[in-house]
């Protein structure tokens, strides 16, 4: 995994942390409407997606502006090829999708992506796990799973959940308040880190399930 940076928004307070940035990133990817979403699709003119839930206004902005053609409905499969989506965006609120009795991968093109977004509940933790285990058991060959931070549809940051370097680099950086405090919230992350749990406390998680080709 590369290097992770922090880009610092020169408008905002000293200090403040704008996002989390990979060494190769162009500056012109954070600018313009959901910034770390535009990284996290890749939108561009032509492309196919379906959105199912109720996503971000400004997600929704930043496909149409960028002559994205959405659809919120599914009638019928589509076949795998230059007709399929390029990416399916999805707001989980159960453990099971709306596109469940579907071949995943046949409504996906060559270099698809599903993209699962989840937020709230005491098992949030658990579905983010079970979605990647079933993801992988129906062939899609890399799921991965991002905390967005501080919301789900505007994030500033994006932190990377597979290994444990980009979790606890963030919360060195953000975690604040007096010293106690600060101590007390850093001790109880590296247990959880240890437990492996770390993913399963978070009030959000995208997991992205890439096809296999």
């Amino acid at each position: 995994m590369a290097e992770l940076r922090v880009l610092v928004n020169p408008d905002d307070k000293a200090g403040s942390v704008n996002r989390l940035e990979q060494p190769g990133d162009q500056a012109g990817q954070v600018r313009g409407q959901a910034p770390i979403w535009r990284s996290l699709v890749s939108p561009s003119s032509g492309q196919r997606a379906l959105v199912l839930g109720s996503p971000g206004v400004e997600v929704l902005r930043l496909l149409k502006s960028c002559n994205v053609q959405v659809e919120r409905t599914l009638s019928t499969p589509r076949a795998v090829g230059s007709r399929g989506f390029d990416f399916i965006i999805e707001e989980l609120h159960g453990w099971r999708s709306e596109l469940e009795p579907l071949d995943a991968s046949s409504l996906l093109g060559e270099e698809g992506r599903w993209i699962f977004t989840l937020q709230g509940g005491r098992l949030m933790g658990l579905r983010s796990r079970w979605i990647l285990q079933r993801m992988r058991r129906r062939g899609f060959a890399v799921v991965e799973r991002y905390y967005a931070h501080p919301t789900l549809w505007t994030p500033e940051v994006l932190v990377p959940l597979e290994r444990l370097e980009p979790f606890d680099f963030f919360m060195r950086l953000t975690v604040g308040g007096g010293t106690a405090r600060r101590y007390a919230i850093l001790a109880l992350s590296r247990v959880l880190c240890r437990l492996g749990l770390y993913r399963d406390f978070l009030p959000n998680c995208i997991v992205v399930a890439r096809r296999s080709i």
